[in-house]
């Protein structure tokens, strides 16, 4: 109801105000503490190509460990490191790609938050059917959303982006992305509660 509207319009405005205050802070503190730093050159291109090496061990590790965790945590960890690196490739690839594309506004951050979004409230209904087969894939989906979208989504370039902008430019973006990505939550979370498919006072048990 109403509540819940002003809830999350408070919400919203204490995240941006909270987020927009940290970059600012960030780049006072950064400024006063530069001639401070010591410069430290460009690391060799075998050394990267290690740490990408170790990488990607480090996430090949996680496919065991998912497999022998134990269910009572496997959610809360491993499933969310599971999809996290995909969702930090898929956010990579998306900047990368259509960001250079258009000038109004970071297009590449605002596909991932929308997308982000819109995969959350379909893995918040997928969670809530009656009809779930396995504690297993209660697991998987809250390791999507805690994972892949966690990783995919992105609240600081956000803020950071929004800050880089010019005022009217800084508001169409901030406004588009909330418009688009409550939306596209109307359209998928509400339809499904509206038709009486889903129960939203269901846990999802994974033990």
């Amino acid at each position: 109801g109403l509540k819940q509207v002003i809830d999350g319009l408070s919400q919203t405005v204490f995240t941006m105000a909270i987020s927009l205050s940290a970059v600012t802070l960030g780049l006072h503190v950064a400024h006063k503490i530069t001639r401070y730093v010591p410069r430290v050159r460009r690391a060799p291109v075998s050394l990267r190509y290690i740490f990408r090496i170790i990488c990607v061990l480090m996430y090949a590790g996680t496919i065991p460990a998912y497999f022998k965790a134990s269910p009572k945590f496997r959610h809360e960890a491993t499933a969310a490191l599971l999809f996290s690196y995909p969702g930090t490739l898929t956010r990579y690839a998306l900047a990368t790609t259509l960001t250079p594309r258009v000038k109004l506004l970071p297009l590449g951050t605002f596909v991932a938050n929308v997308f982000g979004t819109a995969l959350l409230g379909g893995f918040h209904i997928l969670q809530r059917l009656p009809t779930l087969p396995s504690p297993n894939s209660c697991a998987l989906l809250q390791g999507l959303m805690d994972g892949y979208c966690g990783c995919l989504t992105t609240v600081s370039t956000f803020a950071v982006e929004i800050g880089a902008l010019k005022s009217k430019r800084a508001w169409l973006y901030f406004m588009l992305s909330w418009v688009v990505s409550q939306l596209s939550l109307l359209v998928i979370v509400g339809s499904s509660w509206w038709a009486g498919n889903i129960d939203d006072s269901r846990v999802c048990h994974y033990i």
